[in-house]
């Protein structure tokens, strides 16, 4: 019984390693997919206005700011200083309450790439442990079911709330990750970083990550399924 339990936490840990892995791997493709942001710098709009004419700059510098920002996320060492010429004056870029705030994202960001790592080497090390103990293959895959049948249901729920009020699940998230502060709450109307992203794309941009995640998952499902159902046949012959 001890043995069992002691199982159960391995494979919860493995299934546990597994998700965070695609989940943060998908949130970051699509989070520093500059396709993505031209795409949606392109179709959106602020109070009716495209978003470039908004922020008084042309598409093409609305692009090099997004670069400019996207890899700053990435690099611990570099800077938000930055001057540009906006609505016709030369200016600073973002305000030291906007750079503040990205101090704060791009820890995030940072942490969440270690934590992605350290997933796919659990991921990867209790594959070549299960691949070299082929008995808990069927009691693996049972408890995996079990494991995603409430992992489908959490992000079925969490997928209604984003689609009904994306406002209030924005500002929890916030609360969670940006506890202590209110730096993340910036004025379409004056700050460039808001304007750059604002709710509309950031809608869009979970929209994204979830859809692509949950597919990511059922691809995974469907190629668990055929490898175990392989693999009950190989044991039978064996046997036989």
């Amino acid at each position: 019984m001890q043995k069992k339990a002691f199982r159960n936490i391995f494979y919860f840990l493995t299934d546990l390693s597994f998700v965070l892995f695609i989940l943060l791997a998908t949130v970051h493709f699509w989070a520093f997919n500059e396709s993505f942001y031209r795409s949606e710098h392109r179709k959106l709009k602020l109070y009716g206005t495209p978003l470039a004419e908004y922020i008084g700059i042309s598409d093409e510098k609305l692009d090099e700011l997004t670069s400019f920002t996207l890899e700053y996320l990435n690099d611990r060492d570099a800077s938000l200083d930055l001057q540009m010429e906006i609505k016709g004056q030369m200016r600073e870029v973002y305000s030291d309450d906007e750079k503040l705030h990205m101090v704060d994202v791009r820890t995030l960001n940072l942490t969440s790439v270690t934590v992605m790592y350290i997933a796919f080497a659990v991921v990867l090390l209790s594959s070549i442990y299960l691949q070299r103990h082929k008995e808990l293959r069927a009691e693996k895959y049972h408890f995996e079911r079990k494991f995603f049948r409430y992992l489908f249901l959490f992000f079925l729920v969490l997928g209604v709330w984003i689609a009904i009020d994306f406002d209030s699940f924005w500002n929890f998230f916030h609360h969670i990750f940006f506890a202590g502060n209110e730096l993340w709450i910036l004025d379409l109307r004056k700050d460039i970083l808001i304007m750059i992203v604002p709710p509309e794309f950031f809608f869009h941009l979970v929209t994204v990550i979830l859809v692509t995640f949950i597919a990511i998952l059922a691809i995974y499902l469907v190629i668990s399924y055929f490898f175990y159902r392989k693999g009950l046949k190989d044991d039978q012959h064996r046997i036989i």
